[in-house]
């Protein structure tokens, strides 16, 4: 029966080493001329942090809203967050264009048209963003080492004007709501000042104190109470009765309070809702008019919103194709196609070496040609 087993494989190989060494020579050729031959890719790479958060100006707008009574505001990237959405930016339209025409892809790519430009572009183009570091990174591909930085250095210019231009968008939509409302409040505060005005003559009440303005305060805190006292009344009823411990003691707690709003003269109460809501106008509109100048300052910016670690220069090497690597997968190949020939024709040398063999193959080679002689005709 014909077998096989190493000694034979080794003495095939001893035998036949130089023939092989110049097929593992020729697979060596043939890996360095792939790694000459196979188009040059290159990657450009910049590195963007975010812009610096203005934390006073939208801090302060919070406070504002909060006394304002106004939900729902929200000044898109106000707190720095644009970093998020720079992937999207950057795939829009007005982005590619401004790209386009900076570099002149449509002579450098040699296209016809401003959507093929666009296409090879984005094929071109990857984003990522390293959250921890909070770095966006723009990556570009191609087989011009100068293009490829050319277009890099374009997008982190096309972003920064782009969020340069909105920024003064966003400043410009703030003044004028701050404008709006700024003269509503100053309208409000001399209603407010006349209101206690008019209430001070005639009832000869003496201006506002440090004494009084503890009173106000004191009177605040009281009606604070009260409102919250009876918020958790009408909670506690939708789940109890009346004769709930619970449910009776801060309903107790809610009559102290309420007596000792009951205590105070119904002058002195609304002297002081008067002269609390006159100081509350006031608050606002020194914020307003802080909020006005900010929103001005940041209309006229003109400053870069991106910081750029370091522009992009030309990359001297292509990352594709990795030549050694080329060159050490073809000879890898190469060997295994050599033993693979090796184990083929020792198991082919032991099989023509045994008569019986000889009949299996004759046999087979007939059935091989009656089945297949039967098809063709």
């Amino acid at each position: 029966m014909a077998s096989f087993n190493v000694i034979d494989l080794f003495v095939f190989i001893i035998r036949r080493w130089w023939k092989m060494l110049i097929a593992l020579g020729v697979f060596a050729v043939i890996g360095v001329g792939l790694a000459f031959l196979l188009p040059k890719r290159y990657k450009a790479e910049i590195k963007l942090l975010p812009p610096p958060q203005e934390s006073g100006l939208m801090g302060a707008l919070s406070g504002l809203q909060s006394q304002l009574g106004i939900t729902g505001l929200s000044i898109p990237g106000a707190g720095g967050g644009e970093i998020l959405y720079y992937g999207e930016i950057l795939r829009s339209q007005t982005i590619l264009d401004n790209v386009i025409d900076e570099c002149s892809l449509l002579v450098r790519l040699d296209v016809e048209n401003r959507a093929q430009a666009r296409a090879e572009l984005s094929g071109a183009t990857a984003h990522k963003l390293l959250s921890l570091e909070q770095v966006f990174i723009i990556e570009v591909v191609g087989p011009d080492n100068v293009l490829v930085a050319d277009i890099a250095n374009s997008y982190a210019r096309s972003l920064d004007h782009y969020l340069k231009h909105s920024s003064n968008t966003r400043g410009r939509h703030l003044r004028e709501f701050v404008e709006g409302r700024l003269s509503q409040v100053e309208a409000d505060m001399k209603a407010a000042q006349d209101s206690l005005e008019a209430f001070q003559r005639k009832h000869r009440l003496p201006a506002v104190n440090t004494e009084t303005g503890g009173d106000m305060q004191a009177f605040a805190e009281l009606k604070a109470q009260a409102i919250q006292k009876e918020l958790e009344l009408e909670y506690m009823r939708s789940f109890s009765t009346a004769n709930n411990p619970q449910y009776e003691a801060t309903r107790r707690e809610l009559a102290i309070i309420q007596n000792k709003l009951a205590s105070l003269p119904p002058l002195a109460s609304r002297y002081l809702d008067l002269s609390r809501n006159f100081m509350v106008q006031q608050e606002i509109y020194i914020l307003l008019v802080q909020q006005y100048e900010q929103a001005k300052l940041m209309e006229a910016k003109d400053t870069p919103l991106l910081s750029i670690l370091e522009w992009v220069q030309p990359p001297e090497e292509p990352f594709f194709p990795p030549k050694k690597l080329v060159v050490i997968a073809v000879l890898l190949v190469g060997l295994v196609l050599i033993v693979a020939y090796a184990l083929i024709s020792v198991y082919w040398e032991n099989v023509v070496s045994h008569p019986e063999a000889h009949e299996k193959i004759a046999r087979l080679r007939s059935e091989v040609k009656k089945s297949f002689g039967r098809r063709k005709r």
